[in-house]
């Protein structure tokens, strides 16, 4: 697609975070995204919030490092970069979602996060594609304190700030998951998935536009789960029991970038970043703009298998856009990468874009229940 510029395209005033204390009775934003338990009011002495105890912080942490969150995606979606810019994006103090640290679990998980960082910040390059097996598994430790989602509601209880997971991931070439044609790495890397809590499934809207068979990389997949939680007793009536985060990749990409702003998806976020506030709507509207592709099938086909209420879609790029200097975005020149020799090379700073935030939104999404 060649650039040009969209016949409308609404950059209105930078957005602010959702209100954390609305009026008592009205429609609360952070509730309706991230569900909480209902429960009293602590009793406060004081002016402020009473800080947690050490039990209060001990029990949250031993809830949270239970929660295991598994990544999977067709060929070129994106995978190994996405889990490789997971720790650039976690160092950024400023994130909306409070600090963070990611800590491997053993020899090979940490080289995969020093290695991928070092590539994609430093070399500019993009990590090789997945070639063999490789299991990873790292903690992430967070303190949301000060953030919207660190606050107590009215007529809610406060919230512990520190939050743990764990991101297990079977790192398997895309293909082994085409229709279960992967046999015995398919099948380990299926089951690795059905016993996580969240999913994060990377959705390469390039590759469809071209090839037209992501739902070829969905399918058998979600047939295979399905199965195992039946056999485990785990569905909840048609649906499965995961929260899942659904990411629409490579958003920096002209040929994404430029579609979202044709259909006036694109609103101006906080730093001038641009954003989608409604990347589920984006996904259906480009399923309809991609005509012949399986895209449309796999939305029907996400829908089918998960409750409205766990699934939640975001628009992402482990690389960020291009910027100029001092850091804003060149809204005609917003690409981040060039084609030297046949190889892609990032140009500019590495900025994760809503890479974190899935992960965070499953993490809250599975504290609330994520039922209405």
């Amino acid at each position: 697609m060649t650039e040009h510029e969209p016949d409308e395209t609404r950059f209105p005033p930078a957005l602010m975070p959702p209100d954390p204390f609305p009026e008592p009775g009205g429609d609360d934003p952070l509730e309706q995204i991230w569900p909480v338990e209902s429960a009293p009011a602590p009793a406060e002495d004081g002016g402020g919030d009473p800080a947690p105890s050490a039990p209060e912080l001990a029990t949250a942490a031993q809830q949270d490092s239970a929660t295991r969150i598994g990544v999977w995606g067709s060929p070129a979606s994106g995978k190994t970069t996405f889990l490789g810019a997971l720790r650039l994006a976690a160092l950024d103090p400023a994130g909306p979602y409070g600090r963070w640290q990611v800590v491997p679990s053993d020899d090979a998980s940490e080289a995969f996060l020093v290695e991928t960082s070092r590539q994609l910040a430093i070399d500019r390059v993009f990590p090789p594609a997945t070639q063999q097996v490789r299991s990873y598994a790292w903690r992430f430790r967070g303190d949301v304190s000060g953030t919207a989602f660190g606050r107590r509601r009215l007529w809610r209880a406060r919230p512990s700030p520190r939050m743990e997971f764990d991101l297990s991931v079977l790192d398997v070439p895309g293909g082994a998951y085409e229709d279960l044609k992967g046999g015995s790495i398919a099948t380990r890397s299926i089951e690795h998935l059905a016993r996580a809590q969240g999913l994060v499934y990377l959705f390469d809207p390039l590759r469809e536009a071209q090839d037209s068979d992501s739902f070829a990389y969905l399918n058998g997949t979600l047939t295979r789960i399905t199965r195992i939680c039946m056999e485990e007793n785990r569905l909840d009536g048609p649906y499965l029991p995961h929260h899942i985060a659904v990411c629409l990749t490579k958003f920096d990409d002209p040929e994404v970038f430029d579609r979202a702003r044709r259909g006036g998806w694109t609103d101006l976020g906080r730093g001038g970043v641009p954003v989608v506030c409604d990347p589920a709507g984006f996904f259906d509207w480009l399923a309809d703009d991609l005509h012949g592709s399986t895209m449309r099938l796999v939305g029907q086909t996400l829908r089918a298998n998960f409750h409205p209420a766990r699934i939640r879609y975001f628009t992402t790029s482990s690389i960020g856009f291009g910027t100029m200097p001092g850091g804003s975005i060149d809204l005609k020149r917003f690409g981040n990468v060039n084609v030297v020799d046949g190889d892609y090379r990032i140009v500019g700073p590495l900025s994760p874009y809503n890479v974190m935030d899935p992960l965070v939104a499953l993490l809250l999404g599975l504290r609330g229940g994520g039922r209405p």
